[in-house]
């Protein structure tokens, strides 16, 4: 989990998932991390993972941008410039803003 960005998100931690929907990353110390894909966005064309927390000890999700499949596993890359990060955060935040109006109604 090198250079990635953190956003944030609210979510409870009472869910019970199974091991097929949770995914395991390690961060540069080598501690590994519980994640459950939140959302799937596409912009500009290419595929962005938003990935959640189930650890305790994270408050943060993480984002990722898809670059194809192996298998049936999702092939995970960090997003290297500030623009597309930005671009991901941007449409994330809209996403959200657009559910948050629509729970309004």
């Amino acid at each position: 989990m090198t250079d990635e960005h953190n956003h944030d998100h609210d979510h409870d931690h009472d869910h019970e998932f199974s091991d097929e929907e949770v995914i395991v990353l390690e961060d540069e110390d080598g501690t590994e991390h519980s994640f459950v894909l939140g959302e799937v966005l596409t912009v500009d064309e290419k595929d962005y993972a938003v990935l959640l927390p189930i650890d305790e000890d994270l408050e943060e999700g993480v984002i990722f941008r898809i670059d194809g499949e192996d298998g049936n596993e999702m092939v995970l890359a960090d997003i290297e410039s500030d623009e597309e990060w930005q671009k991901v955060v941007d449409a994330y935040n809209e996403m959200l803003d657009e559910e948050d109006d629509e729970e309004e109604d």
